[in-house]
């Protein structure tokens, strides 16, 4: 009993494998990063003198350690490198790794090394700064429609602002984790790991240690968390236990304890954005100019992927006639920032909620109905030239009222804070209309292998990565939909690069399109080989013509249509097909048609298609304290074809929780190096489930659009979390009508920016 409560505290902690049974690791190695702590400067030398004193130390590791490149960068390999080995270039930064017997051997060791720097004192880390210096990755990136000065200088109103935004942590469940080994017959590295994107670990790693993909397999089951941390995130732990496997033969493990994973790994990205906007007496936006900045740390990683979503969602559900979007990407010297649920979309639509009410205030009207009159109507364009079809948001935002009694919402807010002195409460509503799919095309692409076994059982293998979002769950739906059996015969196998090669990430979104039309598209064709063999069969058993257009398979049993009573259980076929030599096996590829943007001209079709949705908030706050709680929160969300409503609800509620920790507590300070100053859930806030407001009500509806994902289902991984700044938007209006003016609420919205704003 005791050494079970030990093993479920070194769980907890993140220092020991969540893979079951520990001992199957027994004989496994621990490797463990040493990290810089400095910003910026020269490494002089890396001493693992004191480790040797350590029980259990084997050896320590540098970049001359590498056989193969030193490169692990996202987009250009050798942009970063997997271990620096001469400049340091943030605080954190991997400079060695040591190598011990066990994980807290390993710990101690890498915490013993002395790295000595000579420090450099030009690091920058704040983002003024970088954007003083036009610090930037690549040329800005622009997305511009219609002639925004005319329209600007022509416009009855003008406003100008800046909104910031700052950074989140993933916080997900199971810290950074890889597992390296020989296979069975020591010809391949197996790397077992908690990824999104097992090829680009593969990659990666065979670019390090010199050999190729075909020589490196990535098997991933599943992954306990990720929301973008582990799409480039475990990639380079990955390769260092692939590198120490290399080096000593054994087999090596390399598993971040909670603090070195929040200060080591990338975050969201901080924005900063600046605004000028021309509108009307009625509040129409006629001329709309927006400069975003990110904070990307020193290497580009997926920024400039992330601009490039915000600059082309910023328009969010609004028509914009006149607009000139740009984006920039800044290099500081701080970890690379990374993809995070949303993928830039948070930060833009916080900057349009904010000019949204900026106007409103201006014109003395209530932000919703700026909302309204600014809504994107069906042929319409969006400021990248693509015509909008099926527009939904004013439609699903009239019945979110409807259902809310908005009118009664208002009233009782207003009477409320008539008669309440040292409370008020508001109402903040947001709409969103989020783009499904990678803004990089060739990334929009999915494979399968399916399987049917002599006994009836259905194998799946694709490209997708299972991380708590219900993924293998839904593609098995498909699958046995597809094929016309129950769903317990389906399994979807682990992940794995052997199977399935050259396979996008699990991100954007687009895990159950990609992977789950690629799935179909194996069990049709398979489905077609069954419905020729169950003609074939029925031919022999009652001399039924053979004409396999009319065969059904439904419920596990084949018939003929002109012979319903003559049932072929699914078992029977399956026999028949083996023993007749009928393949039961299909592989498929998908590519998402319609697709074609070019990132240069801004100009394009960049999305297949749209989640539509809208939350409303309401708040109440104590003038004195800042405090506040979440009183209510209507979600209207459509699903397109839902597969399973209990797997999409859950993603709602779990992106709206997430969202709302970004935009109201979730925040972390840096010191004066870049040293992360919350790096623990001790001091580091997310929501709990006491933050979750009692009244919660998710209207999940069904939808027919024509444009759609697979079966006619639509991606619900990331749009949900922008029901989060729902709250923000709450808050705002709070403070506003607390104040009788037009205020500015920081971001996050923590009691203490909210009573910063309570008292201007």
């Amino acid at each position: 009993m005791n050494k079970r409560k030990e093993n479920l505290k070194e769980l907890i902690k993140g220092t020991m494998p969540f893979n079951g049974e520990a001992d199957c690791y027994k004989n496994y190695l621990y490797a463990y990063p040493v990290v810089s702590k400095e910003p910026k400067g020269k490494i002089l030398n890396i001493d693992f003198t004191p480790c040797k004193e350590i029980e259990g130390y084997i050896r320590g590791v540098t970049a001359s350690d590498i056989p193969g490149k030193n490169a692990q960068g996202a987009v250009n390999r050798l942009e970063e490198p997997l271990l620096a080995d001469s400049q340091i270039n943030y605080l954190g930064q991997p400079v060695a790794f040591v190598i011990c017997e066990t994980q807290e051997a390993a710990i101690k060791a890498a915490r013993a090394t002395i790295v000595n720097i000579a420090l450099e004192d030009d690091y920058v880390i704040d983002l003024d700064i970088a954007i003083s210096n036009k610090a930037f990755y690549e040329e800005p990136m622009v997305v511009s429609c219609g002639d925004y000065q005319k329209a600007f200088t022509d416009s009855k109103y003008k406003i100008e602002g800046v909104f910031s935004s700052g950074a989140q942590e993933h916080a997900y469940i199971e810290t950074q984790r890889a597992f390296a080994s020989y296979d069975t017959f020591r010809k391949n590295i197996v790397i077992q790991c908690g990824t999104q994107a097992v090829s680009d670990v593969q990659q990666v790693t065979a670019l390090v240690l010199g050999k190729s993909e075909s020589e490196i397999e990535v098997d991933v089951y599943r992954v306990g968390g990720a929301f973008g941390g582990k799409e480039r995130g475990g990639t380079c732990f990955s390769a260092m236990a692939a590198l120490a496997l290399y080096l000593t033969n054994r087999p090596c493990a390399m598993i971040l304890e909670r603090s070195d994973d929040i200060k080591i790994t990338g975050k969201r990205h901080p924005y900063k954005t600046f605004y000028k906007i021309g509108f009307d007496q009625d509040g129409v936006i006629k001329s709309f100019f927006v400069d975003l900045y990110a904070n990307g740390g020193f290497y580009e990683d997926f920024t400039v992927a992330i601009v490039e979503r915000a600059v082309l969602g910023i328009c969010n559900s609004y028509y914009l006639e006149n607009a000139f979007i740009r984006g920039n990407s800044c290099r500081t010297n701080l970890p690379p920032n990374t993809a995070f649920r949303g993928f830039g979309a948070p930060q833009a639509t916080l900057v349009m909620e904010e000019i949204i009410y900026h106007i409103a205030s201006i014109l003395n009207k209530n932000t919703l109905d700026i909302q309204k009159i600014n809504f994107l109507k069906d042929g319409q364009r969006a400021p990248y030239h693509m015509i909008m079809e099926e527009v939904k948001v004013p439609q699903i935002v009239e019945k979110l009222l409807e259902d809310c009694k908005y009118k009664q919402l208002i009233e009782e807010k207003e009477q409320y804070n008539k008669t309440h002195k040292y409370s008020v409460k508001g109402i903040g509503l947001v709409p969103i209309k989020y783009g499904i799919g990678f803004t990089a095309t060739f990334l929009n692409q999915g494979n399968a292998l399916v399987n049917i076994f002599s006994d009836g059982s259905v194998s799946v293998t694709h490209g997708g990565i299972e991380m708590g979002q219900g993924l293998f769950t839904k593609i098995e739906m498909i699958v046995a939909k597809t094929l016309g059996v129950n769903i317990s015969r389906v399994k979807c196998e682990s992940t794995n690069t052997h199977r399935i090669g050259s396979v996008a990430s699990t991100a954007a979104s687009t895990g159950t399109d990609l992977n789950g039309e690629a799935a179909r598209i194996a069990s049709t064709q398979i489905l077609e080989n069954l419905k020729l063999a169950a003609s074939n069969l029925l031919k022999e058993k009652i001399n039924l013509a053979q004409a396999p257009c009319y065969i059904k398979i439904e419920n596990d049993m084949a018939y003929d249509i002109r012979a319903k009573q003559e049932l072929i259980s699914f078992e029977e076929l399956i026999s028949y097909c083996y023993f007749n030599r009928v393949q039961l096996n299909a592989a498929a590829h998908y590519a998402t048609p319609g697709l074609e943007y070019d990132m240069k001209s801004g100009k394009g079709t960049p999305f297949s298609y749209f989640t539509n949705g809208a939350a409303l908030a309401t708040v109440t706050i104590d003038t004195l304290s800042g405090t506040y709680k979440v009183d209510k929160v209507h979600i209207r969300h459509e699903g397109g074809n839902i597969f399973d409503y209990e797997i999409d609800r859950a993603q709602v509620v779990g992106g709206f929780v997430q969202g709302m920790g970004f935009v109201t507590m979730e925040e972390l300070p840096i010191g004066k190096k870049g040293e992360q100053l919350a790096a623990s859930f001790a001091t580091y806030k997310v929501p709990l489930i006491n933050d979750v407001p009692e009244d919660l009500t998710i209207d999940l509806v069904p939808c027919d659009d024509k444009i759609c994902g697979v079966l006619g289902n639509k991606g619900v991984g990331e749009p949900p979390l922008l029901y989060g700044i729902s709250v923000f938007n709450a808050l705002r209006d709070a403070i506003s009508s607390y104040r009788k003016k037009r205020i500015f609420l920081q971001h996050p919205a923590t009691a203490e920016n909210v009573l910063k704003a309570l008292e201007d």
